[in-house]
């Protein structure tokens, strides 16, 4: 089963030493849905914030996007973080291949995003932990709404069988 490690109703709420105590330095984050609406081609203030944050404390947030460079690309400039774009996610090998060039050790990182079927697959794929989030915005991209209604049959179990665990209970057993 597509079990997250934790999960969250968004990555505004959890706190910086969450990824700390789990010796997080890298955080691959899904763009739409988990930053910010589709159509929005600028980060929100909220966003700017959550990534100097990270920054601030040494994580080193990368935006991993199925959508296209023109996209992607213009809206991590404006955070000054790297990218991978047309990631093809729940296949890990463009991620991947860039954490071995990388040298990026996969215990160190964890993959945030919103939809299990193509981040948390994605990140089991890669043997990496995983936070699974609500989705920010009722309005989504054509492709996205066909996966949707699987993800939420999918999520229903999960919730049914108290298998999706918020980052705070998480976080809470590994003081």
């Amino acid at each position: 089963m597509l079990i997250p490690f934790a999960w969250s109703k968004n990555i505004f709420e959890i706190d910086i030493d969450f990824y700390k105590k789990l010796d997080c330095k890298v955080l691959l984050i899904d763009l739409d849905n988990t930053l910010d609406n589709h159509t929005v081609k600028v980060p929100s203030k909220s966003v700017i914030e959550l990534f100097d944050k990270l920054k601030a404390n040494n994580l080193d947030p990368i935006i991993v996007s199925n959508n296209n460079k023109k996209r992607v690309s213009s809206y991590a400039s404006k955070l000054n973080c790297k990218y991978l774009y047309r990631c093809k996610k729940p296949f890990s090998k463009k991620i991947n291949s860039y954490l071995l060039k990388e040298h990026i050790n996969k215990n160190n990182v964890i993959m945030i995003g919103d939809q299990l079927m193509t981040d948390i697959r994605c990140a089991k794929r890669l043997g990496v932990k995983s936070i699974l989030l609500e989705k920010l915005w009722p309005n989504e991209q054509f492709v996205t709404k066909l996966l949707r209604w699987l993800d939420n049959l999918k999520r229903r179990r999960l919730r049914k069988n108290n298998l999706l665990k918020d980052w705070r209970e998480v976080y809470g057993r590994i003081k």
